[in-house]
């Protein structure tokens, strides 16, 4: 099993169908990955997408037998109306996960209404994954107050603090043990220092894979590959540690190679 933890949804991915996973999914197949978390795209850039996005996401991932593991957005300067939409997306549409682009969101951390998407999000027992790396609203020391505030909540730092901001993101990992790592855009040499000095049990790997044409999946294996080249450090990273997280089923079919 082999699990990316760190993929978007865009409707370029499904032709005429927008709810179609199957061309996205031959991707996956490609690398050999078995699941995958599935992001929000535009209805992080858009607000009048985000509802539209979320029912696409989750409807891909119903297609997708098990393979997708949905998350939503909310933009909390929606006030109620957003409250509302996270809990629709938790209870009808049944999503794995919370995603908040800050930075692109134009949404602090510190937003007020914040607090109780952490306590919801404990409730369900789903983890939170920020865009990390980003100043000056997206640094992985914003998520560490956030996790000291709410310790019952999983917290994940999307990237692991990108190219520069990789050892602020250590010592988070190292202070917080409700802090995930998602290695998903440091540099080789940062991969490294990561797993040998942080959390090696709360550390996932993560492609960006979606957003485009590009097949980013290549790319961030190959980071991880050259950087970590011990199979069972991969075997932790891409799917031991992730299963954890997302309580995936050990029994789930891998997809036929093709």
């Amino acid at each position: 099993m082999m699990i990316d933890c760190h993929t978007h949804w865009h409707p370029e991915w499904s032709g005429a169908d927008s709810r179609d996973p199957s061309l996205w999914l031959e991707v996956l197949d490609r690398h050999g990955i078995t699941h995958a978390a599935v992001l929000p795209t535009r209805g992080m850039m858009d607000d009048t997408l985000l509802i539209q996005d979320n029912n696409d996401i989750a409807s891909a991932a119903d297609r997708s037998d098990g393979r997708m593991l949905p998350f939503c957005t909310v933009n909390l300067t929606q006030g109620k109306k957003a409250i509302d939409e996270l809990e629709r997306c938790l209870d009808v549409l049944k999503v794995r996960g919370i995603k908040f682009h800050p930075w692109m969101q134009g949404v602090s951390i510190n937003h007020p209404l914040m607090n109780e998407v952490c306590a919801r999000a404990a409730s369900a027992d789903v983890p939170i994954l920020f865009h990390d790396g980003t100043p000056p609203m997206s640094l992985p020391s914003q998520v560490g107050l956030l996790a000291r505030r709410h310790p019952k909540t999983t917290l994940v730092l999307g990237h692991c603090g990108l190219l520069e901001f990789w050892q602020e993101a250590l010592m988070v990992l190292n202070g917080c043990p409700n802090v995930w790592g998602c290695l998903c855009s440091p540099h080789p040499g940062a991969l490294r220092q990561i797993f040998q000095n942080g959390p090696q049990d709360r550390l996932c790997f993560g492609s960006d894979f979606g957003f485009g044409k590009a097949d980013l999946l290549a790319y961030r294996l190959g980071l991880l590959r050259t950087a970590l080249p011990d199979a069972g450090v991969q075997d932790r990273i891409l799917n031991h540690n992730p299963r954890r997280l997302f309580r995936i089923d050990t029994e789930t079919p891998a997809p036929a190679q093709k």
